[in-house]
């Protein structure tokens, strides 16, 4: 029985060296990361690790290894239609051997498309590899073809490709090489992207599971798949591979509500991979989203320690060092980021957030634009865009960014946020509900999500629906939980439910901040009116007694109040 650790030593060596060969430069960084984090040969994590030679996916415990690159490759087209599994399987081995012989007779070629595309010449690495019919070389100028329309429709300043003539003839290729089951893994994830850019996004997805399939260590694949399922990931996932782990972790670290499958898939990929960065990222971003700052910030510490000149996720970690406010902090990681790549998308977004700490919002607004021109499909970018935006009374350009932002990932709920707020500010109550109800949708123990929608049915003058999204908002999580209470008393009160009314006062008195003066003065005298009416004059008087050290303005209203109690009882 050979070492589980060894066979996926081998199955990430071979990724890299596939990946790279197609110009998939994200996917071989991922692979060769976790590479060579794997355990050496000889030690008690490799050796606890046992391969079954059946045909299967990566688990946990006993590992079983996924079907070589021979198998994996050819799984991915249409099987030739025969009437025998061994004339299938014949015909599959016939095709493979086929596809071998025509990268091997086309090397040459391929080798001088794929140094063009290196230099980014995408129409001459295409015009090379013209005629050529290995897998390769047909992903290699197919590919090139797509990045070439990428990047003219960038330069019109256009937001997608779904019009562009280029995509639909790479579409209709690949749709007519995979009906013919002409097609690797490698080239069904580019019929993937082709569809998803022509907006056929449930071909898409099932092209994106089936490249999964048959090809599990290309990371790209897995990162469009989790784009196209949304908040489906977990039910159109491949339940074989250990990649599968990563996948799920990834999908599941903004989703409060799934602490203990996040664990469990963690768990899994530490045991295999142990902390890679990839892993570290992961946590971290994990800590950030359940809004744990502190543990954030370590784990990111630790993160740029391990690797100083990395500049993944650092986008994220100024997020936590603007909320909090750390404002030395974050000027040294954009000292730290500027000094590695001034041109990276994730530097642009440091600064961005540098400026915007510093209440100069055009700045940061620039950066964030040029952040989003450097990668149209940075999400960060126009997420944050939108909020300056906000910032300087923009609403159009706002709307914009966050509607980008929504068609990169549709999980992410600070564009929806975002939108709700936008067009809060236009007045249009109808659409904002419409958002922060997909908001509070990808976020329902987010009590800031609740409040928001809450206000707008407030605005709407729907009081039934504002107490209800306020009383989920009590229930959530803290941070907005004296708003909530502030706000459904006063709904309470203006309904005459004047327990009900007193009861969310307390809780607004319990959970009040420093800044929430006028609220509490608001509670006290209310509560002290609650009390006198049931004959609790002592109540009475501790409550408006909190008044003028809460709002000074307010004193005279206590004090008039006093002076009749006073009178009353003499």
């Amino acid at each position: 029985m050979d070492s589980g650790i060894e066979a996926l030593r081998s199955q990430l060596r071979e990724a890299v060296e596939e990946c790279s060969a197609r110009g998939l430069v994200f996917s071989t960084k991922w692979a060769a990361e976790q590479l060579c984090n794997l355990p050496p040969p000889g030690t008690a994590a490799a050796d606890s690790l046992e391969i079954d030679t059946e045909e299967g996916g990566m688990q946990v415990g006993a590992i079983k290894s996924t079907p070589t690159l021979k198998h994996r490759l050819r799984g991915a087209g249409r099987a030739p239609q025969t009437n025998d599994a061994t004339e299938s399987d014949t015909a599959l081995d016939d095709k493979h051997r086929a596809w071998q012989q025509l990268d091997a007779d086309e090397r040459d070629r391929v080798a001088l498309g794929k140094s063009l595309f290196d230099v980014r010449e995408f129409e001459r690495a295409a015009f090379m590899l013209t005629g050529c019919h290995g897998p390769r070389a047909v992903f290699l100028r197919l590919y090139s073809l797509y990045l070439n329309s990428e990047r003219r429709a960038s330069e019109a300043g256009e937001s997608k490709i779904s019009n562009s003539s280029a995509v639909a003839e790479i579409s209709a290729e690949l749709l007519a090489l995979d009906a013919a089951g002409d097609l690797d893994g490698f080239g069904v994830y580019l019929l993937a992207l082709a569809l998803k850019a022509s907006g056929r996004r449930d071909e898409a997805r099932d092209a994106c599971v089936r490249a999964v399939q048959a090809f599990e260590c290309n990371w790209s694949a897995w990162e469009l798949l989790a784009g196209l399922a949304g908040t489906q990931a977990a039910t159109v996932c491949p339940t074989l591979g250990w990649v599968r782990h990563a996948f799920l972790a990834q999908a599941l670290v903004a989703t409060e509500a799934a602490s203990v499958e996040f664990d469990n898939h963690m768990a899994a990929l530490e045991r295999l991979v142990g902390r890679s960065g990839f892993v570290m990222g992961l946590r971290a971003q994990r800590h950030y989203h359940m809004r744990e700052f502190e543990e954030a910030g370590s784990e990111f510490a630790a993160l740029q320690a391990m690797d100083p000149f990395r500049l993944e996720l650092s986008d994220v970690h100024s997020n936590i060092l603007y909320v909090t406010e750390d404002r030395g902090r974050l000027a040294a990681l954009a000292q730290r980021c500027a000094a590695v790549d001034r041109f990276r998308p994730e530097t642009c977004c440091v600064i961005g957030n540098y400026y915007s700490l510093r209440r100069e919002h055009d700045k940061a607004a620039g950066y964030f634009r040029r952040a989003a021109q450097l990668d149209s499909a940075c999400l960060a970018a126009w997420v944050l865009l939108g909020h300056e935006l906000i910032e300087l009374k923009n609403t159009a350009g706002a709307a914009d960014a966050y509607r980008r932002a929504t068609d990169i990932d549709a999980r992410d709920y600070r564009a929806w946020y975002g939108l709700g707020k936008t067009y809060e500010m236009l007045n249009m109550p109808h659409y904002a509900l419409r958002y922060y109800g997909r908001a509070s949708a990808l976020r329902p123990h987010d009590s800031r999500m609740w409040c928001a929608l809450a206000d707008c049915y407030d605005r709407a003058a729907q009081p039934d629906s504002a107490i209800a999204c306020y009383r989920r908002a009590l229930h959530a999580s803290p941070e907005s939980a004296a708003h909530a209470a502030a706000r459904l008393a006063r709904l309470y009160a203006a309904a005459g439910d004047r327990p009900r009314a007193a009861h969310c006062y307390r809780l607004l008195l319990a959970h009040a901040a420093a800044d929430a003066a006028d609220d509490v003065a608001a509670a006290c005298l209310f509560l002290a009116s609650f009390e006198l009416d049931r004959d609790n004059p002592r109540a009475a008087r501790q409550y408006l007694s909190q008044v003028a050290d809460a709002a000074p303005h307010r004193a005279e209203e206590a004090s008039a109040m006093l002076r009749a109690l006073a009178s009353s009882s003499n």
